[in-house]
């Protein structure tokens, strides 16, 4: 007699069973090794992200404050050199007509320094800013130079003088100071009456046409605190000139007392060629 088939016994049950809920397990355990790795790269590549985002704010800080740092810095105390600076942003447009440097610019300008203690010395406006002595500012533009001196008379009291050069000679202005006003003055009173003669030995025509065609290629140092030095040594030469001039350089003196310049000495200087 044949036995009958069985389809399920207990054991193949129980084995079924086993090998299911294994198989579940296993699964379970892949979806969720899974979801954690995937989880963990998520993670870890938010983080990575998270760290190059903040590697990247803080390069590009650094590169700012780099950009910043590798600018040419001029040091200046604006304590030091308050009167300098509060003129310079006083001064009326058509002293620097070549190359126009508004009022609103140049009181940011100051600002600047007032909150800094230095400038950034390149701008917009000019090439290069500098102080060329205690009491003077030198600006280099595209086209020329221009210069801004002061000389003391008394406390909130100075004789300003600007200096622009330009193609066809020295475009020079000069101001009264006082307590915040600026008034203007003709540069030439500012020296005696015969400022230029003072060069001449004799007043011949060809002597003084001599000197009036040689007026263009005067320099003038406002480097100094108190003096001023005007010269032409590249054309005006000892051995050319001597019959009609005492010399081709003049130093002026500032006098307080009388709010002028007054000669001290007239003289040959070479030529740095």
């Amino acid at each position: 007699m044949k036995k009958p088939i069985i389809l399920f016994s207990g054991e193949s049950l129980c084995c079924s069973t086993s090998i299911t809920i294994r198989k579940l397990t296993i699964l379970l355990f892949t979806t969720v090794f899974f979801l954690q790795c995937c989880g963990s790269g998520t993670v870890k590549k938010a983080t990575e992200t998270s760290s190059q985002i903040t590697k990247a704010a803080e390069k590009s800080s650094t590169d700012i404050d780099t950009s910043v740092e590798n600018k040419d810095k001029l040091k200046i105390k604006y304590s030091e050199h308050k009167n300098l600076l509060d003129i310079l942003t006083k001064l009326p447009t058509h002293t620097m007509e070549s190359w126009k440097w508004s009022e609103s610019e140049r009181i940011k300008f100051v600002k600047f320094i007032q909150k800094n203690d230095f400038a950034l010395s390149s701008s917009p406006y000019f090439s290069k800013f500098s102080l060329i002595g205690a009491n003077t500012i030198g600006i280099q533009v595209v086209d020329g130079y221009w210069t801004l001196a002061i000389y003391k008379i008394k406390t909130n009291n100075y004789i300003a003088i600007t200096d622009d050069i330009v193609g066809d000679g020295n475009d020079l202005h000069a101001f009264e100071y006082k307590d915040g006003q600026l008034i203007e003055i003709n540069f030439v009173n500012l020296f005696d009456n015969n400022f230029f003669s003072n060069l001449l030995i004799n007043d011949k025509d060809e002597c003084e046409g001599l000197l009036e065609d040689s007026l263009i290629g005067f320099e003038y140092d406002f480097s100094q605190t108190t003096n001023i030095v005007i010269s032409n040594s590249s054309y005006l030469k000892e051995r050319e000139h001597q019959n009609c001039l005492k010399g081709n350089t003049m130093n002026y003196k500032f006098n307080s007392g009388t709010k002028k310049f007054d000669l001290t000495a007239t003289y040959w200087k070479k030529s740095k060629e």
